[in-house]
This record gives C-alpha cells, structure tokens and sequence, in this order.
C-alpha cells in the first residue's frame, strides 16, 4: 500500500491528538469510590455497603452519584458492568 506523505502527516496528527484526549480523559476516583465501586460490581446494596465501610446509606450515595458522573454512566449497573 502507497500512502502520500501528506495523508501519513494527517493520520500521524489524528493519532498524536486522539492519544492526548484520551490522557486528558482519565478519570482519578477517590480511595473510598473505589472501594464502593468493587462492592457495587459485587452485587450489594447501598445499605450493606454503608454498614461494611461504616457509613451512612446516604453517603454511599452521594459517593456513588459523583463517581458515575466522573465515569459518564448513567445508573449503578453501568458501573457495576
């Protein structure tokens, strides 16, 4: 296969930019939104993980709310996913 030196210049820019925006794209989750994100990938409730990690129900939530919102899914089953 022959390319033409101007589209490898393109397809070496696309790639270079496609790997910086994934980088920038990382998300960074708190040491206690891990914890809750493994035991929501095990199937518990928020109740039982308040009780394991020995909070409220409610701010297993919240945690819970922030951490879809960082990883852009829309309910605790995405996540669990």
């Amino acid at each position: 296969m022959v390319l033409s030196d101007r589209l490898i210049a393109m397809l070496a820019h696309a790639l270079r930019t496609d790997i910086r925006t994934a980088a920038s794209e990382r998300v960074s989750l708190t040491e206690r939104e891990q914890a809750i994100l493994t035991r929501i990938a095990q199937g518990k409730s928020s109740k039982l993980i308040a009780r394991e990690l020995a909070i409220s129900e409610g701010t297993v939530k919240v945690h819970i709310k922030h951490m879809l919102k960082k990883l852009r899914l829309r309910s605790r089953v995405e996540a669990a996913v």
